[in-house]
Protein backbone atom coordinates (compact mmCIF):
# COMPACT_ATOMS: atom_id res chain seq x y z
CA UNK A 1 0.00 0.00 0.00
CA UNK A 2 3.01 2.52 0.80
CA UNK A 3 4.42 1.68 -2.24
CA UNK A 4 1.18 2.23 -4.59
CA UNK A 5 0.76 5.95 -2.38
CA UNK A 6 4.53 6.53 -3.18
CA UNK A 7 4.04 5.99 -7.06
CA UNK A 8 0.76 7.81 -7.03
CA UNK A 9 3.28 10.99 -5.33
CA UNK A 10 5.80 10.72 -8.53
CA UNK A 11 3.11 10.50 -10.84
CA UNK A 12 1.63 13.40 -9.64
CA UNK A 13 4.68 15.19 -9.69
CA UNK A 14 5.39 14.38 -13.13
CA UNK A 15 2.41 15.62 -14.19
CA UNK A 16 2.36 18.95 -12.25
CA UNK A 17 6.35 19.59 -13.48
CA UNK A 18 4.79 18.82 -17.11
CA UNK A 19 1.53 20.52 -16.75
CA UNK A 20 3.95 23.79 -15.66
CA UNK A 21 5.97 23.63 -18.77
CA UNK A 22 3.25 23.37 -21.43
CA UNK A 23 2.62 26.83 -21.89
CA UNK A 24 6.05 27.53 -22.38
CA UNK A 25 6.86 24.73 -24.92
CA UNK A 26 5.94 27.09 -27.96
CA UNK A 27 8.82 29.09 -27.32
CA UNK A 28 10.93 26.05 -27.56
CA UNK A 29 10.45 26.24 -31.09
CA UNK A 30 11.13 29.58 -31.63
CA UNK A 31 14.28 29.96 -33.54
CA UNK A 32 16.82 32.62 -34.63
CA UNK A 33 18.85 33.03 -37.67
CA UNK A 34 21.56 36.30 -37.53
CA UNK A 35 22.51 37.60 -41.27
CA UNK A 36 25.64 40.37 -41.17
CA UNK A 37 24.48 43.54 -43.15
CA UNK A 38 27.27 45.28 -42.88
CA UNK A 39 31.30 44.69 -40.92
CA UNK A 40 33.00 47.42 -40.26
CA UNK A 41 37.02 47.67 -38.64
CA UNK A 42 36.83 50.49 -35.70
CA UNK A 43 40.46 52.00 -35.27
CA UNK A 44 42.08 51.02 -31.87
CA UNK A 45 44.69 51.82 -29.56
CA UNK A 46 47.65 49.83 -28.83
CA UNK A 47 47.26 47.18 -32.00
CA UNK A 48 44.06 46.82 -31.49
CA UNK A 49 40.74 47.48 -33.63
CA UNK A 50 36.88 46.53 -33.12
CA UNK A 51 35.16 44.19 -35.76
CA UNK A 52 31.48 46.26 -35.74
CA UNK A 53 28.74 44.14 -37.05
CA UNK A 54 25.01 45.68 -38.10
CA UNK A 55 23.33 42.40 -38.18
CA UNK A 56 19.73 41.54 -39.17
CA UNK A 57 17.96 38.80 -36.89
CA UNK A 58 15.22 36.30 -38.48
CA UNK A 59 12.81 35.00 -35.93
CA UNK A 60 11.03 31.97 -36.73
CA UNK A 61 8.20 30.61 -35.13
CA UNK A 62 7.55 26.78 -35.79
CA UNK A 63 4.98 26.03 -33.09
CA UNK A 64 1.37 26.28 -33.89
CA UNK A 65 0.33 28.86 -32.43
CA UNK A 66 1.28 32.66 -32.37
CA UNK A 67 4.00 33.71 -30.31
CA UNK A 68 4.78 37.49 -29.22
CA UNK A 69 8.79 38.80 -29.70
CA UNK A 70 9.56 41.61 -27.30
CA UNK A 71 11.50 43.83 -28.50
CA UNK A 72 13.78 45.65 -28.93
CA UNK A 73 16.50 43.38 -27.11
CA UNK A 74 20.31 43.96 -26.61
CA UNK A 75 23.25 41.50 -26.71
CA UNK A 76 23.47 40.04 -23.43
CA UNK A 77 26.41 37.84 -23.93
CA UNK A 78 28.14 36.56 -27.00
CA UNK A 79 29.98 33.58 -27.28
CA UNK A 80 33.01 32.93 -29.87
CA UNK A 81 33.57 29.48 -31.30
CA UNK A 82 36.84 28.35 -33.69
CA UNK A 83 33.91 26.89 -35.89
CA UNK A 84 30.20 25.88 -36.73
CA UNK A 85 30.89 22.74 -35.69
CA UNK A 86 32.25 23.48 -32.37
CA UNK A 87 29.83 26.10 -31.74
CA UNK A 88 26.84 23.70 -31.88
CA UNK A 89 28.69 21.26 -29.83
CA UNK A 90 29.05 23.57 -26.79
CA UNK A 91 32.50 24.30 -27.24
CA UNK A 92 33.49 27.96 -27.18
CA UNK A 93 37.03 29.72 -26.95
CA UNK A 94 34.88 32.59 -24.53
CA UNK A 95 32.19 34.31 -23.90
CA UNK A 96 31.38 37.77 -22.99
CA UNK A 97 28.25 39.53 -21.00
CA UNK A 98 27.69 43.10 -21.28
CA UNK A 99 26.47 45.49 -18.73
CA UNK A 100 23.92 47.86 -19.71
CA UNK A 101 22.47 51.02 -17.79
CA UNK A 102 19.48 52.62 -20.08
CA UNK A 103 19.46 55.74 -19.66
CA UNK A 104 16.03 56.60 -20.85
CA UNK A 105 12.84 54.78 -19.90
CA UNK A 106 12.51 51.61 -23.40
CA UNK A 107 8.80 51.79 -24.62
CA UNK A 108 8.46 47.91 -25.67
CA UNK A 109 6.86 46.34 -28.51
CA UNK A 110 5.11 42.95 -28.80
CA UNK A 111 5.64 41.56 -32.24
CA UNK A 112 3.33 39.14 -33.36
CA UNK A 113 4.61 36.07 -35.28
CA UNK A 114 1.62 33.38 -36.26
CA UNK A 115 2.89 29.94 -36.88
CA UNK A 116 5.07 28.94 -39.51
CA UNK A 117 6.32 32.99 -40.41
CA UNK A 118 8.84 35.09 -39.10
CA UNK A 119 9.77 38.85 -38.35
CA UNK A 120 13.26 40.41 -39.05
CA UNK A 121 14.74 42.66 -36.29
CA UNK A 122 17.81 44.71 -36.50
CA UNK A 123 21.02 44.56 -33.95
CA UNK A 124 24.53 44.48 -33.80
CA UNK A 125 27.68 43.76 -31.85
CA UNK A 126 30.95 44.19 -31.54
CA UNK A 127 34.35 42.24 -30.61
CA UNK A 128 37.77 43.22 -30.01
CA UNK A 129 40.41 41.85 -32.76
CA UNK A 130 44.02 42.14 -32.13
CA UNK A 131 46.88 42.93 -34.97
CA UNK A 132 49.37 40.62 -33.57
CA UNK A 133 47.90 37.19 -32.85
CA UNK A 134 50.28 36.77 -29.98
CA UNK A 135 49.41 40.00 -28.48
CA UNK A 136 48.19 38.79 -24.53
CA UNK A 137 44.64 40.25 -24.23
CA UNK A 138 41.92 37.36 -23.47
CA UNK A 139 37.88 37.62 -24.77
CA UNK A 140 39.64 39.05 -27.80
CA UNK A 141 39.70 37.94 -31.48
CA UNK A 142 43.02 37.64 -34.37
CA UNK A 143 42.83 36.86 -38.28
CA UNK A 144 41.12 34.20 -39.18
CA UNK A 145 37.17 32.73 -39.43
CA UNK A 146 34.85 32.22 -35.99
CA UNK A 147 31.58 31.45 -35.55
CA UNK A 148 29.57 33.38 -33.11
CA UNK A 149 26.09 33.16 -30.80
CA UNK A 150 24.54 36.01 -29.48
CA UNK A 151 22.05 35.98 -26.33
CA UNK A 152 19.74 38.90 -26.44
CA UNK A 153 17.48 40.01 -23.97
CA UNK A 154 15.17 43.11 -22.92
CA UNK A 155 17.73 46.16 -21.44
CA UNK A 156 15.25 46.18 -18.53
CA UNK A 157 12.72 44.29 -16.69
CA UNK A 158 9.80 45.08 -18.83
CA UNK A 159 6.35 46.00 -17.34
CA UNK A 160 4.12 42.76 -16.18
CA UNK A 161 1.17 43.56 -18.04
CA UNK A 162 3.28 42.80 -21.39
CA UNK A 163 4.92 39.30 -20.27
CA UNK A 164 3.21 35.97 -20.43
CA UNK A 165 3.86 32.54 -21.85
CA UNK A 166 3.35 33.42 -25.13
CA UNK A 167 5.54 36.35 -24.80
CA UNK A 168 9.33 35.42 -26.04
CA UNK A 169 11.66 37.53 -23.96
CA UNK A 170 15.00 36.06 -24.72
CA UNK A 171 16.47 34.65 -28.08
CA UNK A 172 19.55 33.39 -28.78
CA UNK A 173 20.75 32.91 -32.31
CA UNK A 174 22.06 29.76 -34.49
CA UNK A 175 25.23 30.04 -34.85
CA UNK A 176 26.90 32.25 -37.52
CA UNK A 177 30.38 33.11 -39.09
CA UNK A 178 32.56 36.13 -38.94
CA UNK A 179 35.84 36.48 -40.98
CA UNK A 180 38.34 38.71 -39.30
CA UNK A 181 41.06 40.35 -42.49
CA UNK A 182 44.81 39.96 -41.74
CA UNK A 183 44.99 43.31 -42.63
CA UNK A 184 41.38 45.15 -42.24
CA UNK A 185 40.40 49.09 -43.65
CA UNK A 186 40.32 50.78 -40.22
CA UNK A 187 37.69 53.54 -40.34
CA UNK A 188 36.80 55.87 -37.64
CA UNK A 189 33.54 54.94 -35.84
CA UNK A 190 31.66 56.27 -33.26
CA UNK A 191 31.58 55.15 -29.88
CA UNK A 192 28.25 53.52 -28.81
CA UNK A 193 26.74 54.64 -32.00
CA UNK A 194 24.45 51.12 -31.70
CA UNK A 195 23.88 51.22 -28.65
CA UNK A 196 25.75 48.06 -27.58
Amino acid sequence: MRQLICLFCLLSSVFTASAQRTPDSNLGEVTAKADIREEKYCRGYGGLFTVSLSLNIEVLNSSRTPVYLLWPMVPWEGKVASSIGDAESGHFLYDQTASHYPQNAIRFDRLKIEPGKKVTVQSGYDLIARHDPAFPLPKSVSAGTYALVLVLRPEEEPPSQIQGSDTVESITTDPFVIDVPTHPKLVGCDAGAKGR
